[in-house]
């Protein structure tokens, strides 16, 4: 019962806290689901306490639950409802120059990483390469190093360290999790508009195919 008796505690600081949005990440493992065995029933009962709380329409625009997943299908559908979690909002890989851009200003300032645009070297812009944000802050790290470790930069980044460091970067790649990932995060969204336009048009049902397809292919 100390676990349940923790959580309890935990959720009544929350309604002291209001207004308070709680972020929750990897949020399809962190929370559980009402299937799960071995514990005596503990992991049921705290499931059940969470998602009561979540739907309770006393906390509505008082406490907001960011739940992040890269797996929002390992998530319970309990959780998914609405009037818990309303809003199923998708991030995808950036798909413009814009976004590139934008995605590389808020690594840079993570970072500590201080290049304009037109600094940034081409492979970093062109979309010829995909990276995203965990890519990016990756290569900034590196190229902080490299910069440190180099006389002649004085311990600045340059668009010359930051091309080799790019030139030499070889992300892990694991194609088809990446497929599930968004075409699962597509099935999701619970806003057309939210989606890019690649994705909107697509058929859903051959989307639900693929995405078994690949959850076969993968196990």
């Amino acid at each position: 019962g100390q676990t349940e008796a923790n959580l309890e505690k935990i959720l009544t600081l929350l309604e002291a806290m209001t207004p308070v949005a709680v972020m929750i990440d990897e949020a399809d493992a962190a929370l559980g689901n009402r299937d799960a065995e071995g514990d005596s029933g503990v992991s049921k009962r705290v499931f059940g306490q969470i998602a009561a709380f979540m739907s309770d329409p006393s906390h509505r625009g008082r406490i907001i639950f960011f739940l992040v997943t890269a797996r929002p299908d390992l998530m319970p559908v309990d959780l998914k409802r609405q009037g818990r979690a309303e809003e199923h909002i998708a991030l995808f890989y950036p798909s413009s120059r814009e976004e590139r851009e934008e995605l590389l200003r808020v690594m840079m300032k993570r970072t500590g990483v201080d290049l304009e645009m037109d600094e940034m070297p081409d492979a970093l812009l062109n979309g010829e390469r995909t990276f995203s944000g965990a890519d990016m802050e990756a290569l900034f790290t590196r190229a902080k190093f490299r910069a440190a470790a180099d006389p002649g930069s004085e311990g600045e980044v340059s668009t010359r360290i930051l091309e080799d460091v790019v030139d030499d970067f070889m992300p892990p790649t694991y194609p088809l999790e990446v497929e599930l990932q968004t075409l699962t995060a597509v099935l999701e969204c619970t806003s057309k508009a939210l989606l890019p336009e690649e994705y909107r048009a697509m058929d859903r049902e051959k989307i639900v195919r693929r995405v078994d397809e690949l959850s076969q292919l993968i196990k």
